[in-house]
């Protein structure tokens, strides 16, 4: 008995073990895939504007 249990415990063992850790990583993989989705920003217009967008600087002296 104790050696059809070393020959089949083993072995069946290993690759229930190998089962569970390849559907944690596939399941942390999806779960980082919609996380990247949620995180991505939209992209900006690159688009020129009609009318040049001009700055208003005021010049001042230095106070005295």
């Amino acid at each position: 008995m104790m050696n059809r249990l070393r020959e089949w415990g083993v072995p069946v063992g290993f690759i229930l073990l190998w089962a569970i850790a390849a559907a944690f990583t596939l399941r942390a993989l999806i779960g980082m895939e919609s996380t990247l989705q949620a995180a991505q920003v939209p992209p900006q217009s690159t688009q020129v504007a009609d009318r040049p967008v001009v700055a208003h600087v005021h010049h001042t002296s230095p106070a005295s």
